[in-house]
């Protein structure tokens, strides 16, 4: 998905959009795409949780007038600055085999969550012409700061996401047992992503575009440090606003889950299948972009 906030520098004048659209699979977030595929692997665990984050990367490219390559910007924007980022959350998840039988129309699983491994990776691109003045630098430079603050307790969001699944049971129904075990995996896997996102990239993006609204009549590069808290104390105001909605969304999620449970286990048969570790890895990539 290309979906960007578009910053206010551009070399024939100043101005400010911000696209809230765009398209991605499974589920929706603001200004990210979350990638999903399962992978079946052996595996045997101790701690319930691990997690690795990696340090993160901040790289700088240029570009020359008319020649911007595409992934830097969409051609109507090609004389402006602008700044990529990345937020990488890939999940192992371990589990035992509780329940498996067949079906009229396919098969019943139940599984056990018994380890989550989580691996965390922060990427940031800056694309700048190669005349960018010294305001344009240090506003893309914000913004690299910005998605550096979210990333600073990612480990601490990662593992609320993921601490509510150890030792859960996850049913699940399918064709087959592999398109199963996968729907299950991905039930997992798209709401441990969504928690850890609403705390990263919707921080990231959120704050970004507020940042962009404040820089849009005073972007001298010695106030930059001021915009950035400026921008963080204003997210941190419209938190209450965005909890309450994130909750309503759980509330909905849970209900559609909830139901559709019930006529799960309505099919269910009950009876206790062979048990067994294996895990799975999703790999959950959300990202989102300013350009000026």
């Amino acid at each position: 998905m290309n979906s960007r906030a578009l910053a206010p520098f551009c070399a024939l004048g100043y101005f400010l959009s911000t696209c809230l659209s765009g398209s991605i699979r499974c589920c929706s977030c603001f200004l990210g795409l979350v990638v999903f595929a399962a992978i079946t692997l052996s595996s045997c665990a101790s701690q319930p949780i691990h997690i690795q984050k990696a340090p993160p990367e901040i790289k700088t490219q240029y570009f020359d007038k008319g020649m911007r390559p595409p992934e830097s910007s969409p051609p109507e924007h090609n004389d402006c600055a602008n700044t990529h980022w990345h937020y990488g959350f890939i999940p192992k998840v371990a589990f035992d085999l509780v329940l498996r039988e067949r079906v009229n129309d396919g098969e019943e699983v139940v599984i056990k969550i018994k380890r989550i491994d989580l691996k965390l990776n922060l990427e940031v691109t800056m694309w700048l012409p190669e005349k960018a003045s010294e305001d344009v630098i240090a506003h893309e430079k914000g913004h690299a700061a910005i998605c550096l603050d979210a990333y600073k307790s990612a480990e601490t969001y990662a593992r609320a996401a993921a601490e509510p699944f150890v030792g859960k049971q996850i049913r699940a129904h399918g064709a087959n047992f592999e398109a199963t075990i996968n729907r299950a995996l991905t039930d997992v896997n798209q709401e441990m992503a969504r928690k850890y996102r609403e705390e990263t990239v919707e921080r990231a993006n959120i704050t970004g575009a507020l940042y962009d609204k404040i820089t849009i009549t005073d972007h001298v590069a010695s106030k930059v440090e001021q915009k950035i808290a400026d921008a963080e104390i204003e997210y941190q105001r419209l938190l209450p606003e965005l909890q309450t909605r994130r909750a309503e969304e759980e509330r909905q999620l849970k209900r559609r889950r909830e139901n559709f449970e019930k006529k799960q286990e309505e099919r269910a048969s009950g009876k206790n299948g062979p048990a067994t570790t294996t895990d799975a890895t999703e790999s959950t990539k959300s990202t989102g972009s300013t350009s000026r």
